[in-house]
């Protein structure tokens, strides 16, 4: 599956890492970190797709 930084991106402004508000319940607390805890996780499979593209143009000599 490819991600793509534009996927990242949007769902950055969907779900954004910020702290919660204080009047947030715990349960939306824990909701909105799940959210941003996929985001994070996304965007680390996208640097680790484009390292292994990356390490494979350099491996097969394709480094333009």
């Amino acid at each position: 599956m490819d991600i793509t930084q534009e996927l990242i991106d949007y769902l950055k402004k969907q779900f954004p890492d910020k702290s919660p508000d204080i009047n947030d319940k715990e349960r939306t607390v824990w909701f909105k970190s799940g959210q941003a805890s996929v985001v994070k996780h996304l965007k680390q499979k996208l640097d680790e797709q484009n390292n292994n593209v990356l390490n494979r143009n350099i491996i097969q000599g394709d480094v333009r």
